[in-house]
């Protein structure tokens, strides 16, 4: 006699499972590394914003009268430089013209201040101030001063008293500024373009996903 077997409900037919796809592996280094070399190229960017903007500030805090024209300063005892800001400044042209100053503190009354031209070109140009070199002056008092000029120039300038910005240039203020925001700047770019590289090598020597065969558990027969 022969008995048939097999599973439950198969009808006596072999039953099949299809194959299921295992998932892929993990690619390494993760996309978060992305947002690190992101947040490496803002901080450059920040390094430098608020760096300029420091020296700006600078700028912007110098004392400033009509050029031609007359105003009174304040000015601390110290070696002082004059900036013309105004037509041709940005290409260093300084207007010729005559600038006398006087103390209004009685006890500085009546000493003599000389300007003395700038023996070099020195243009800036920070936020809305362009300026160029005019002259040097020291001041042997601290107090106000009454700033008298005459020139040829058209109204609308003026001369700004303030510290040497050559120091700022070629000193410790903007290259401390602008090194190590220019690092950390390349530092993310590199830094993602080194992660692009690894990522999409290794993903090309990746194995291709592969299928997990099921066990299939076909119909017998059993002679008895």
């Amino acid at each position: 006699m022969a008995t048939s077997a097999g599973p439950p409900g198969g009808g006596g037919e072999a039953s099949a499972v299809a194959p299921v796809a295992l998932p892929p592996a993990k690619l390494r280094p993760g996309r978060i590394w992305y947002w690190v070399a992101l947040v490496v190229f803002l901080a450059g960017v920040a390094w430098w914003v608020v760096s300029f903007a420091a020296v700006t500030g600078r700028v912007d805090s110098f004392q400033r009268v009509p050029f031609p024209g007359t105003g009174v300063i304040s000015l601390t005892r110290g070696n002082y430089v004059l900036y013309y800001e105004g037509r041709g400044a940005a290409s260093g042209t300084v207007p010729e013209g005559h600038i006398h100053m006087d103390s209004l503190f009685e006890p500085a009354a009546g000493v003599v201040m000389t300007v003395t031209p700038y023996s070099t070109s020195l243009i800036y140009q920070f936020g809305s101030h362009v300026g160029a070199a005019a002259g040097t002056v020291q001041i042997p008092v601290s107090g106000r001063y009454l700033v008298r000029s005459t020139s040829s120039a058209p109204r609308g300038g003026q001369l700004a008293f303030g510290s040497s910005i050559a120091r700022w240039l070629a000193g410790a203020v903007v290259p401390a500024a602008v090194v190590p925001a220019a690092v950390l700047m390349l530092a993310g770019v590199v830094g993602a373009v080194v992660l692009g590289i690894i990522r999409h090598k290794r993903l090309k020597r990746a194995p291709l996903p592969q299928l997990l065969e099921p066990s299939r558990l076909a119909d017998g027969d059993v002679n008895l």
